[in-house]
């Protein structure tokens, strides 16, 4: 009889602690109800990087940040955003294409070959997955010419020994669309693929006449060299810029001021917009929640501290002249913001 009554005293002792701890586990965040969230972004020296590490801050929602308290300045409850580095746009898009990643940034023009499944996807096919959710950032691109060439013009690039980035970068896309609008046969072209930071060091050392970069002006490497008195930077030809303009959306006539690097001149050139896709099987409550935090006046500090990036980063743009169809959420979003 007494070892029954222990044993009904212990079972009684459990199934009481089982109920005092039944409201405390209710109280507990379940682990799904934190959102994993990557974006794919590009080389560690690249502005994409930058841009993508701003957009993770703004937008995640960690349980204990204080700041996430008021209603909108943070995405959706338990999202925990992270920017990683990538070998580019190329390479993004089919990651988020194929769901390996939640979203990427991506430069504007490989984004619409990548949909329609033209230019290096074509073995691929069109990406139909890709949904946009904002306009990001531009860049520019410049044409680098060594200081004792005489290349003016792209026409002058004939014979000479031209730098454009690597075969699957997304610069290289870019510039061999400039070559066909310009009609500049790249067999009679002497072509290098190394990483534009390479393509300076070539032409310092006189192993290069001419590269393209796309980038933030203004760009490192670039001013490194016009400073040292070996190169300059040099307009694109006019009808050219127009019919590139005309093609692409996002890609738009830009003007770099004089100066821009030590005593140049002013440059006429395209400026290259960059988007923020996602798989279109993210939920929409997720997207709205996302964009809700990153166009959060609060959050417009933050977003300032990318310095000249942050200008072209705007929501009255952020929804405009789109390479792909914009996500489900992202339309349900705009619609509703006063732009």
């Amino acid at each position: 009889m007494i070892g029954s009554r222990r044993l009904l005293q212990g079972l009684a002792g459990i199934i009481a602690g089982a109920l005092i701890a039944a409201p405390l586990l209710a109280q507990t965040p379940p682990e799904s109800r934190r959102i994993s969230f990557q974006i794919a972004t590009g080389p560690v020296t690249g502005s994409y990087l930058r841009v993508g590490e701003a957009v993770a801050r703004i937008v995640s929602n960690p349980p204990g940040l204080g700041r996430c308290d008021e209603e909108g300045v943070c995405g959706p409850k338990g999202l925990i955003v992270t920017s990683r580095s990538s070998s580019g746009s190329i390479a993004n898009a089919i990651s988020v294409n194929s769901g390996r990643v939640k979203s990427a940034i991506v430069q504007g023009d490989v984004a619409r070959a990548a949909f329609e499944g033209t230019g290096p996807f074509q073995s691929v096919g069109p990406l139909k997955n890709l949904r946009a959710i904002a306009r990001l950032h531009d860049e520019t691109l410049h044409l680098v010419v060594a200081w004792r060439s005489r290349v003016k013009r792209l026409s002058d690039l004939k014979g000479k020994r031209v730098g454009i980035d690597g075969a699957k970068s997304a610069t290289n896309f870019t510039v061999r669309q400039i070559f066909a609008l310009a009609k500049v046969d790249t067999k009679g072209l002497r072509l290098s693929y190394q990483a534009p930071e390479q393509a300076a060091n070539d032409m310092r050392d006189g192993k290069l006449d001419a590269y393209f970069v796309i980038g933030a002006t203004p760009i490192r490497s670039v001013d490194w060299l016009v400073r040292r008195g070996q190169a300059r930077v040099i307009s694109l030809d006019a009808r050219v810029i127009a019919a590139a303009v005309k093609k692409n959306p996002m890609l738009m006539k830009f003007e770099l001021p004089s100066d821009t690097y030590r005593s140049s001149k002013a440059v006429t050139t395209l400026g290259v917009g960059s988007v923020w896709l996602v798989n279109k099987s993210v939920p929409n409550s997720v997207v709205q929640g996302i964009l809700r935090s990153l166009w959060n006046p609060a959050n417009h500090g933050e977003l300032q501290r990318l310095g000249p990036l942050a200008q072209s980063i705007q929501v009255k743009k952020a929804a405009e002249n789109l390479p792909v169809p914009l996500h489900d959420g992202a339309e349900q979003f705009y619609a509703g913001v006063d732009r």
